[in-house]
């Protein structure tokens, strides 16, 4: 247990029934009401990105709909992604800017995220940390989604230097984003939270109980709680152990370098039930894709990765699966 090894790539935590819910008077209460009313309404980006919007269709990428109902974002808006320079996020940040979205990458460090994100019209490389509320001020600004895929190891590792343990880290830090977002102005139209598999099993013996021995899973837990609380309108993707480069984290799979190889494909479902392992880029790919699609408001899914094609970066394809999970 003394070997570091991440909360399947820093996920989430369990259902506590006394989740702390956030008390900002009639201005939070404004903001819950905003959330939800702007949740489906599509949004124009400034004109000096309707260039980029255009370019990116003209490669095949449908940045605005992919059914008939109305886009949540689109070409141009911009999307903050916490946790910009672990895995999941890096492949994030990059779908994000190739289909024309301006991303606000947040971390710790700016030096490295330029160094990992390198440099681009689009891309705004943004210094702060999660767990410290000060250092975040105005992030939100001009932010229509955010995207939070920071986290921590699930073990003791020096990750967990800096106040990063995983209380700190997957719950403390994900609240902070979630309180900022409800006082955003205009209304935050969609918070899409990547968490992970076992939040709900934890109880029920291993692998979970283990995964969990120093709380991970349980903060994660709470993170989404006040998240489905809070009025802002969410997505909460719950991931398998993680497969494929950028490897970021200590478990196993960094270790062996595991990969996805022929599972393309991917198993999604609304209850917490998956158990197999989940490239980093299907995570990352549903998150963008839960962004576009207003119906994926207010949801929660398990993504595994199976034998098979698979979507890719098929709008189309991926409404079918998400509309079909069960």
């Amino acid at each position: 247990l003394g070997l570091g090894v991440s909360p399947w790539s820093t996920t989430h935590g369990r259902a506590l029934r006394s989740v702390t819910r956030s008390r900002g008077g009639s201005k939070l209460a404004g903001a819950h009401a905003r959330a939800a009313a702007l949740s489906a309404r599509p949004q124009r980006g400034p004109p000096g990105m309707r260039q980029q919007q255009r370019e990116a269709r003209g490669h095949g990428a449908c940045l605005c709909r992919a059914s008939e109902e109305p886009a949540v974002v689109q070409g141009g808006d911009t999307i903050l992604v916490a946790g910009a320079t672990g895995g999941v996020g890096q492949i994030l940040t990059k779908k994000l800017l190739q289909r024309g979205f301006h991303v606000k990458a947040l971390s710790r460090s700016k030096q490295k995220s330029r160094e990992l994100l390198g440099d681009a019209a689009n891309l705004e490389h943004v210094e702060g940390d999660i767990i410290r509320k000060e250092t975040m001020a105005g992030i939100l600004d001009g932010v229509s989604a955010v995207c939070c895929c920071a986290g921590t190891t699930a073990f003791p590792t020096l990750r967990w230097l800096g106040d990063n343990d995983p209380e700190k880290n997957s719950f403390f830090g994900p609240r902070n984003l979630v309180e900022l977002a409800m006082q955003s102005e205009g209304g935050m139209r969609r918070f899409v939270f990547v968490s992970s598999a076992g939040v709900k099993r934890y109880d029920q013996g291993p692998p979970y109980s283990i995964l969990n021995a120093f709380g991970v899973l349980v903060a994660k837990e709470k993170a989404e709680d006040f998240l489905k609380q809070s009025g802002v309108p969410y997505t909460i993707v719950r991931p398998g152990r993680l497969t494929d480069a950028p490897y970021t984290s200590y478990d196993l799979n960094t270790l062996l370098k595991g990969e996805s190889g022929t599972r393309k494909e991917v198993l999604m479902s609304v209850e917490e039930k998956l158990d197999g392992e989940t490239s980093r880029a299907a995570v990352a790919e549903s998150c963008l894709q839960s962004l576009l699609h207003s119906f994926m408001a207010n949801t929660e899914f398990s993504i595994e990765s199976v034998v098979g094609e698979g979507p890719d970066t098929d709008n189309q394809e991926w409404v079918k699966r998400f509309k079909a999970m069960a």
